[in-house]
């Protein structure tokens, strides 16, 4: 049968020690945190990943552009990341009537001299395709856990530290007040 009394920390007890209480205050706080903090810091953190990959895409537009040479015929990224498509060397005419070059996904195995579709930004600067709304979400959603899982592992390793700090205390109180009393008893072991 066990005997464990529950929320000690709370009770009156003469020999309750002020570290007692405090341990109880923090263990308090850190399931505060833990149940309200870092769910909300995943909340904020997955909106706000959404909406900046929605937003900087906002101003894109795509061009024409030629590919220069034939497209490799298999993605060689790992994990297909990019969606099955491969990086190949393109030229295109800006709306100024400058030519530039650069590597853009396309689908493999296309021949030079094919047109593609590329995304341009404000500044004329060559993007991978946006990402879609589902894209987004996704993106929010890992990197909302990231920050809520992060956050956690914040408040149990605040907790962990007090609790550190505060035993490494009681020893030592304990150890003075065993030095203290300890030689009253008469003769010791050991």
């Amino acid at each position: 049968m066990s005997t464990k009394v529950r929320l000690w920390r709370w009770r009156r007890n003469p020999l309750k020690r002020r570290s007692d209480v405090t341990e109880a205050w923090v263990v308090l706080a850190a399931g505060g945190l833990l149940a309200a903090g870092a769910p909300a810091v995943g909340a904020a953190t997955a909106i706000g990943v959404e909406d900046a990959t929605l937003i900087a895409s906002q101003n894109w537009h795509t061009a024409s552009a030629v590919l220069t040479r034939d497209a490799a015929a298999k993605s060689t990224v790992y994990g297909g990341s990019d969606s099955g498509r491969v990086r190949a060397a393109v030229r295109w005419t800006a709306s100024d009537g400058t030519t530039h070059t650069g590597r853009a996904l396309v689908k493999p195995g296309t021949d030079s001299g094919a047109r593609t579709t590329i995304w341009l930004d404000e500044h004329g600067a060559l993007k991978d395709p946006p990402a879609t709304p589902a894209e987004a979400t996704a993106q929010g959603i890992f990197f909302g856990s990231l920050a809520a899982a992060g956050a956690g592992a914040l408040v149990l390793g605040g907790r962990w530290v007090v609790r550190l700090r505060l035993d490494r205390r009681r020893a030592g109180e304990w150890e003075s007040e065993w030095a203290e009393v300890g030689p009253k008893w008469g003769h010791r072991t050991a």
